[in-house]
């Protein structure tokens, strides 16, 4: 592994990633004293609508731009555009300034993750992929903790009163986190991508314009849609999004009014499922590292977070819930690092940012899908059958833990293969993957040349 590129890229996402969440924290805070419980949906839309637009053309970008200076331009940009809501006074602007942002994250993400496997050997991505999705997620109780420290120190110093507001407080550090984050990438070395060091060989400086731009946003939709080894992933992992998504807001319904826990209830099923997905990522890492099944490993995760959430909805009590709750979190990190390994093994560096960019867009729907539905099917729900399924809450939580456990045996199905063929050696997977990229730098190649036009 070149461990000094790789490392200082993990710090600067983990900085980057803190960034995010601190701003996400503040800005619903800020957007609930503005207007209340609804005031809260905007920034929400604002942060979900630009990856249902975009992703293409993102995954086009850190695919045929240098991802470095694309992810250094997101940083720079976000730091100086979340500036902005340290003066924001009304919902307009809080939209405006969250579309902004979630489009830089948007053009951020491809690129990062499209550079990975170009820092580190196919042996240690596994490794790698857990320490990243702990930069992405680990980082999400921190940047709460950060919002409510900034809220204390504002209140305490009329030296922050510069920043208006609690919240201007952590937009203004927020923009120092994505400034350092810059600086990080800035300084590492990035092998550029295949298809760009093909277009500075062509004399003709592989021009296309905006018709090469939509054929390659073309070809990224139908590999994705057509490539059984990467569809499966991505309508799992957004399976999984779907059905646990409407944890996210019926949770706190179900830890108190179900559960009949106190309130600190839902705070201990969020603790528990959020040190089950550390849990698994050291699980993956530990043990799981030298997996050469690594479909059939997140297929048999994703089987096991649906039973888990299952048996989590079905408890009596908060904290027997909580203990399936961690189980489902084991299993969602074991499922997460597995999926991303995966991917990142068996797409060619030509498709690599495409691919990402349309995981990220499905599992964004996905997830807009399942909190929309959420509320209102718990409500259809209620009182429709006899106890112990006479709450819509729980009602929901179920189907959507079903949901889960239909894709995960789905996938373990479209893999059954797998689990009979005699794995290859680590020196033959290296060999076929050395021949995937040769064939893909030799059709991206092609498409500079225009050959495919």
């Amino acid at each position: 592994m070149r461990r000094g590129p790789f490392a200082r890229l993990w710090w600067a996402s983990a900085l980057s990633s803190l960034g995010d969440w601190v701003t996400f924290f503040a800005v619903l805070a800020l957007a609930d004293n503005i207007a209340g419980t609804e005031g809260v949906l905007v920034p929400l839309v604002g942060r979900l609508l630009p990856g249902l637009l975009l992703a293409t053309a993102a995954g086009v970008m850190a695919d045929r731009l240098d991802r470095k200076v694309v992810m250094v331009i997101s940083d720079v940009g976000r730091a100086v555009v979340v500036l902005a809501l340290i003066f924001t006074t009304n919902l307009v602007t809080i939209f405006i300034v969250s579309v902004l942002l979630e489009i830089l994250t948007l053009f951020r993400q491809p690129a990062r993750e499209a550079a990975v496997p170009t820092l580190v050997r196919g042996d240690q991505l596994v490794a790698a992929n857990s320490l990243s999705l702990i930069a992405a997620y680990g980082t999400a109780p921190v940047g709460s903790a950060l919002a409510a420290a900034f809220a204390e120190m504002f209140s305490s110093s009329a030296f922050f009163e510069v920043f208006r507001s609690a919240e201007g407080l952590a937009f203004g550090a927020d923009s120092i986190t994505f400034a350092i984050s810059a600086v990080i990438v800035a300084t590492i070395t990035i092998p550029k991508p295949t298809l760009l060091q093909e277009a500075r060989k062509d004399p003709n400086g592989g021009q296309g314009g905006w018709r090469r731009t939509l054929a390659d946003m073309k070809d990224g939709i139908a590999f994705v849609s057509k490539e059984g080894k990467v569809r499966r992933v991505v309508l799992g992992m957004a399976s999984a999004l779907f059905g646990g998504g409407a944890l996210i807001v019926l949770g706190k319904d179900f830890a108190e009014d179900v559960l009949l826990g106190s309130g600190s209830g839902f705070g201990i099923l969020v603790t528990a499922l959020g040190l089950g997905v550390g849990a698994g990522m050291l699980v993956v890492a530990v043990f799981l590292a030298d997996s050469a099944r690594r479909d059939v490993v997140f297929a048999i995760s994703l089987t096991i977070t649906g039973v888990a959430l299952l048996l989590a909805t079905v408890a009596t009590t908060v904290w027997g819930s909580a203990g399936w709750a961690f189980s489902a979190g084991i299993g969602t990190g074991i499922a997460y690092v597995m999926g991303f390994t995966h991917l990142h093994e068996v797409v060619d560096d030509t498709m690599r940012g495409r691919t990402f960019a349309a995981l990220f867009t499905v599992v964004r729907t996905a997830m807009i899908v399942s909190l929309g539905l959420a509320v209102a099917a718990s409500r259809a729900l209620d009182g429709r059958f006899a106890a112990p399924f006479a709450d819509g809450t729980r009602n929901v939580l179920l189907v959507g833990a079903i949901v889960i456990i239909i894709s995960g045996l789905g996938t373990l199905w479209g893999v059954r293969n797998a689990l009979v063929r005699k794995p290859l050696s680590e020196e033959m997977s290296r060999s076929m993957r050395d021949a995937t990229h040769a064939l893909g730098s030799m059709r991206g190649k092609r498409r500079i040349d225009g050959s495919d036009e």
